[in-house]
């Protein structure tokens, strides 16, 4: 398997760059179940970054805009986030892998992995 060019990733957790980047989308008054939604939609925007601009494949960004193209209001919010990552997150080309929040006596952690994008097995059948 051929990897891409090597890259020198941020030293910062993935964790706190993923809370950093949703932070337009999270009120610390939240629920616990809005703010797992807020992220949810920051790791989909992050990742389908990646794969665009990093990986060449745009299907997931294509895909975000198949599946809100008849709801306004999540369509713009995909596609204001993916905007914020190109200009405010774009040095940073790692993916998210497995994430997961959890509640402690006093509040929520945020646990996530980076992932090196060329690390991923590429299946030509499954380039889009």
């Amino acid at each position: 398997m051929a990897k891409g060019p090597a890259t020198a990733f941020p030293d910062r957790k993935i964790s706190e760059t993923l809370l950093q980047f949703a932070a337009p989308l999270l009120r610390s008054e939240a629920p616990e179940l809005q703010i797992r939604k807020a992220l949810e939609v920051a790791y989909a925007a992050w990742n389908a970054v990646i794969f665009a601009d990093v990986l060449h494949n745009h299907w997931y960004i294509d895909e975000a805009r198949r599946l809100t193209a008849n709801a306004a209001g999540p369509a713009m919010l995909m596609m204001e986030m993916i905007a914020r990552k190109r200009e405010l997150f774009a040095d940073d080309t790692r993916l998210i892998g497995n994430w997961k929040l959890t509640r402690t006596e006093d509040s929520l952690h945020l646990h996530a992995d980076a992932r090196d994008p060329y690390s991923l097995r590429r299946n030509p059948a499954d380039q889009h």
